[in-house]
């Protein structure tokens, strides 16, 4: 794929509150773009004449969505879009969108769930995990369409984590807590009266906000369960990029996790965060695995074999070497491994703690 390098890239910017990975990943890669807009949260900045462009950070309640997450606000000649992308909508976002924009005319909303959870996760059985995930589904259906109420769109749209896993893991999308197309949102809005403010597009298609009109009009293509695994199973045999190539045992893994884990146990002083939990990392093709204590700085090397001797409460998470190394140089984020599936959990006790997943990220060198 090529880059447009006389675009224009707009994110939000909250240094020196917030790190700003985006910006980094762009001037670590290199990518040199004609202009880089940072907006500031709540605060609508004229880029170009008509087009004002805005941004809400992510729910501060929950602390994943909160430190990597924003939504977009656009008024372009009139009109309001917001792009929620995969950034939960939440009531101070939604008050702030409504008092300083009015009825949006399009609202790009997420109705789905893109980590890891429940596939990658070994505690569960095969029944727990499918549970989990229909509970998941229907939890983002209501709020899209509770959001859809609140915010009371002219229109909206499903948006967000609609894809499919490929590869090796290809299996994994049965427990996703994603339906296998957007048109999962029309039974849950026609429940709620809202059906015509919904807004379904097919791959290819446009739609024209001041004719409210398709191109090309054609009805909306519903897809199946099967259909997606069908599609899946052929992708079965596409190598991931850790999967291309293998980095040498000369690699040395415990002097970069040992950088890393100082790295991140510099952010922990500066946020005063200790919790009393382990996290395990297990690399079976290096047959390691090693413990971090979230209370001290140093990295153990332990026996791999057994998990009997696993200090509870634990997060055990298992990935290649090379993935695994990837993630460390920030090649690959600790974020985008856990939603495409690479990794393998286990958790004790089964609590989710999203300031804990979150801090993942800061495990970098």
């Amino acid at each position: 794929a090529r880059i447009n390098r006389d675009a224009e890239i707009i994110i939000m910017d909250r240094e020196p509150q917030v790190p700003n990975f985006i910006a980094k990943f762009l001037t670590n890669y290199g990518f040199q773009f004609r202009k880089v807009h940072r907006i500031r949260p709540k605060t609508p900045v004229e880029i170009e004449p008509g087009l004002v462009v805005d941004m809400v950070e992510g729910d501060p309640r929950h602390e994943y969505s909160y430190l990597i997450d924003s939504g977009l606000i656009l008024k372009w000649d009139g009109q309001v879009l917001y792009n929620s992308n995969d950034c939960e909508p939440y009531p101070d976002a939604i008050e702030y969108i409504r008092h300083q924009y009015g009825q949006p005319d399009l609202s790009l909303l997420p109705y789905c769930a893109g980590s890891g959870y429940p596939a990658c996760f070994a505690q569960l059985t095969d029944e727990q995990k499918a549970s989990e995930r229909d509970r998941i589904i229907n939890g983002a259906l209501r709020l899209f369409v509770d959001t859809a109420r609140s915010l009371d769109s002219k229109r909206v749209m499903p948006f967000a984590d609609q894809y499919v896993i490929g590869g090796s893991r290809f299996h994994l999308n049965k427990y996703a807590a994603h339906p296998p197309c957007p048109g999962a949102c029309l039974e849950p809005m026609r429940a709620a009266g809202l059906q015509d403010r919904l807004l379904l597009l097919n791959p290819g298609q446009t739609f024209d906000l001041s004719t409210a009109s398709k191109s090309p009009k054609q009805p909306y293509r519903h897809w199946t369960e099967d259909e997606r695994m069908e599609h899946a199973q052929a992708l079965a045999s596409y190598p991931y990029d850790h999967e291309r190539i293998t980095f040498s045992k000369s690699v040395p893994i415990q002097r970069l996790l040992a950088s890393a884990r100082q790295r991140m146990w510099e952010v922990q002083q500066r946020q005063g965060y200790f919790p009393a939990c382990y996290l395990y990392l297990d690399v079976p093709d290096r047959q390691m695995r090693f413990e971090i204590n979230l209370k001290i700085p140093q990295v153990s090397e332990v026996e791999l074999e057994g998990d009997n001797s696993l200090r509870q409460p634990h997060l055990r998470i298992t990935a290649p070497s090379t993935l695994l190394t990837m993630m460390l140089i920030n090649h690959v984020s600790w974020n985008m491994a856990d939603g495409a599936r690479f990794l393998d959990y286990d958790r004790r006790p089964d609590i989710y703690d999203p300031k804990f997943n979150a801090f993942l990220n800061h495990l970098i060198i």
